[in-house]
């Protein structure tokens, strides 16, 4: 049985930039999934652009993406469709936002946690050239800020862990 067989009508992914979210979730969209992604919103919108912007002005742009695809999720949940968050969801309450978008239609999400470690990070983060949404720059002190600060999901929040070492 693969992963994919075991997930709900609703996956959330979360991991730090670099962690592999994309590329699985792109997976899931070969099985059926409608990927909503709030980086392909911003850089529809702004392009490489983003990158040059105030780091305040950048988290405002994809505080309203995440909102964005909150409300696409709501339809695409209305619809029956199958859908897959991928994002970083770096916080237990971005999390929990979603569920309860979720919980109130009556499905319950499944959580897909990438995890992994600095050094693979760097690896993959330094290999990216800007060109588009799956490729952002993310600078070594950013990712240096993201990797203490992202909340790893608690045992009490049932996810599917997923390392990428």
């Amino acid at each position: 049985m693969q992963l994919s067989d075991s997930l709900s009508r609703v996956v959330l992914m979360c991991g730090v930039s670099g962690s592999g979210k994309t590329f699985y979730a792109r997976k899931l969209e070969t099985e059926g999934y409608v990927r909503l992604s709030p980086d392909e919103l911003v850089w529809r919108r702004y392009g490489r652009e983003v990158s040059e912007m105030p780091p305040d002005r950048q988290r405002s742009l994809f505080a309203d993406a995440q909102e964005e695809v909150a409300q696409k999720l709501l339809e695409h949940i209305s619809l029956g469709h199958k859908v897959v968050v991928d994002s970083t969801l770096c916080r237990r309450a971005k999390r929990d936002h979603l569920r309860a978008i979720c919980r109130e239609r009556g499905v319950e999400p499944s959580l897909v946690y990438m995890k992994a470690s600095l050094p693979v990070l760097r690896g993959r983060l330094s290999l990216r050239r800007g060109t588009g949404a799956d490729d952002q720059i993310v600078a070594d002190d950013l990712l240096l800020t993201y990797f203490p600060n992202f909340q790893t999901p608690g045992p009490d929040e049932s996810f599917f862990e997923m390392s990428q070492e």
